[in-house]
């Protein structure tokens, strides 16, 4: 155990030094740790998420509509587990210019294999760490006015980004009542961009690199394990209705 201990330590300090390096965003919230809440038990289980999400947005000059589909297949024991998000979002929508109503679609993929290990795994407490790689591939295409033409044309943005995550989270059990979570998540982030245009133009035919950066996010969320009701849920449903008042 204490060599374990060791070694997780140790790849912590080693991926923070090499972080710090880039340009860092930190971010504090309230919500659900990334794990969520994970069992580890002693015999082998293997289980399956899938998550459907349907998202409107609208203002005063745009209208989007889509959805978000993501499996997660997760493989766990008492010393480890493996998980691998895969998911796809798509939106379409218009959007209100000076040249008129233009047309955007946005299409996304996105896969994030990771290992959790249970560092400690009781009923009272729990402390997990977690790597693993982030990747995600995006396309956007823009319909607007062709300026050497009468006719119209699409912009296409052909986003990459990859990078490695690593972080770790706590679950504090009171009285089988309460469990506490605060955690801490850094993501090294780095790609490259595309963009195109149909009709082509050789001049508009270009290829950018994303220099790396580094996200860092931490924070704590409170839940009651008999209702699933949580801190989170709670000032998340607040700021909804203070949305709607307004």
């Amino acid at each position: 155990m204490k060599k374990i201990i060791a070694t997780c330590l140790f790849t912590l300090f080693l991926v923070s030094s090499l972080f710090a390096q880039s340009n860092t965003q930190t971010n504090f919230t309230i919500a659900p740790p990334p794990l969520g809440y994970p069992e580890f038990p002693e015999e082998g289980s293997v289980s399956n998420k899938i998550d459907f999400l349907y998202a409107s947005v609208q203002g005063k000059d745009f209208s989007l509509h889509g959805m978000f589909l993501g499996w997660l297949p997760r493989y766990g024991n008492d010393l480890v587990a493996i998980e691998g998000l895969l998911g796809m979002s798509v939106m379409n929508g218009d959007i209100t210019t000076p040249y008129g109503s233009q047309s955007l679609t946005f299409i996304g993929m996105h896969m994030a294999p990771a290992i959790e290990l249970p560092i400690y795994n009781s009923k009272d407490f729990k402390f997990i760490m977690f790597g693993g790689y982030d990747f995600s591939l995006t396309r956007t295409s823009f319909t607007t006015t062709d300026p050497y033409s009468s006719g119209t044309m699409t912009w296409y943005l052909d986003t990459s980004l990859y990078g490695p995550l690593l972080g770790f989270q706590m679950h504090f059990g009171f009285a089988d009542t309460f469990i506490f979570s605060p955690f801490f998540m850094m993501k090294s982030i780095s790609g490259t961009v595309d963009v195109s245009t149909d009709p082509a133009y050789v001049s508009m035919q270009q290829s950018y690199d994303i220099p790396s950066y580094t996200v860092t996010t931490y924070g704590f969320d409170i839940i009651e394990t008999e209702s699933g009701v949580s801190l989170s849920g709670i000032l998340d449903m607040a700021k909804r209705q203070r949305k709607i008042v307004m």
